[in-house]
């Protein structure tokens, strides 16, 4: 994960906590249901933990490895 992909993954979670933060302090979001919010942000969580996974994952397969071929020449 690079620096401009975190950082986008960054402002996609702040976003959610402000949501959240907003529906648990603010008095003029009583009407928007804190238990919802919450779901939204643990949802917006797994998301980009999976998103991070999964990028951690491609990079490791796509990453050179020695291939069978040269182990058999060197031995």
């Amino acid at each position: 994960m690079n620096e401009s992909d975190l950082a986008a993954s960054v402002e996609r979670l702040m976003e959610r906590v402000d949501y959240y933060l907003h529906c648990e302090l603010d008095d003029e979001y009583d009407h928007e249901q804190p238990k919802t919010a919450r779901s939204v942000l643990e949802a917006a969580l797994r998301s980009e933990l999976l998103r991070a996974s999964a990028i951690g994952i491609i990079s490791a397969i796509a990453s050179p490895t020695h291939s069978s071929k040269d182990d058999d020449q060197v031995a």
